[in-house]
């Protein structure tokens, strides 16, 4: 499944989320919400300063660690004829 680091509440995670369930993707939503653990994790990860959302897909082996409608777009292009 494609992993999604965000946070409920965010309106930038959203669609996102929205588009991951529209295509019936499989996912793993990872929260990192403000004093969780899984934020520091993910600041390691990128080596940048803390964003989201940014999604994984090991399918593709891509990262993506950029805007909504940037990753909205990738799934959009990957997943659909």
């Amino acid at each position: 499944p494609i992993v999604l680091y965000g946070y409920e509440c965010s309106p930038f995670v959203k669609p996102v989320r929205e588009r991951l369930c529209e295509l019936g993707l499989p996912h793993i939503v990872v929260p990192c919400s403000r004093g969780s653990e899984n934020r520091a994790t993910l600041v390691e990860l990128t080596g940048e300063q803390f964003q989201v959302p940014q999604i994984d897909d090991p399918n593709t082996g891509v990262g993506i660690f950029a805007e909504s409608t940037e990753i909205v777009d990738y799934l959009t292009s990957t997943y659909t004829i």
